[in-house]
């Protein structure tokens, strides 16, 4: 038989070990919530998605439109609206003039693209407010000068919006 004061340790122990265990369970539940926290942080806020066709086609309406269009279509799949204010389409010198820095461009002209301004667009042209889950479309005519830039590989659609100071851009071709 232990005595009075082996007895009171052991229960002391006892106590302690299971005190560890609940803090160690708390530990694990708060490190699953600031998990959850930042994925919910990182997923809110406008998250814009665009595709593009090359040679898109228009059926239906009035008249039978034989023209082939360059389609850039843009999807908001956030949660809050954002508002585009520009289409530009962007047609580099090669591929290696994409990548260089604004600055070197402002210095070496021979490496700026040549950057068109779009104010066509489906509902309504630019600018035009991107709610949550609907979609934006803008068409431009494919001629053949356009259909020549496209197939170099150089040649880019952006999007601007006011929700950031980042251009999205897709390659066309």
């Amino acid at each position: 038989m232990d005595t009075p004061e082996v007895a009171v340790a052991r229960y002391a122990a006892k106590v302690s070990l299971w005190a560890l265990y609940c803090s160690g369970g708390s530990l694990i539940v708060a490190a699953a919530l600031l998990a959850l926290e930042i994925r919910r942080r990182l997923d809110e806020g406008v998250k814009l998605a665009m595709t593009i066709m090359q040679d898109g086609r228009m059926y239906g309406g009035i008249q039978q439109d034989e023209a082939s269009y360059l389609v850039a279509s843009v999807t908001n799949r956030g949660s809050a609206p954002t508002t585009i204010t520009h289409l530009v389409l962007f047609n580099y010198p090669n591929q290696f003039a994409r990548w260089l820095p604004k600055w070197v461009t402002r210095w070496v002209k021979s490496q700026r693209p040549e950057t068109f301004l779009v104010t066509t667009g489906i509902p309504a042209p630019p600018p035009f407010v991107l709610e949550p889950g609907r979609n934006w479309m803008s068409a431009v005519k494919r001629t053949p000068e356009l259909a020549q830039k496209i197939e170099s590989g150089n040649f880019y659609v952006g999007v601007i919006g006011s929700h950031s100071d980042k251009t999205l851009v897709r390659r066309a071709g």
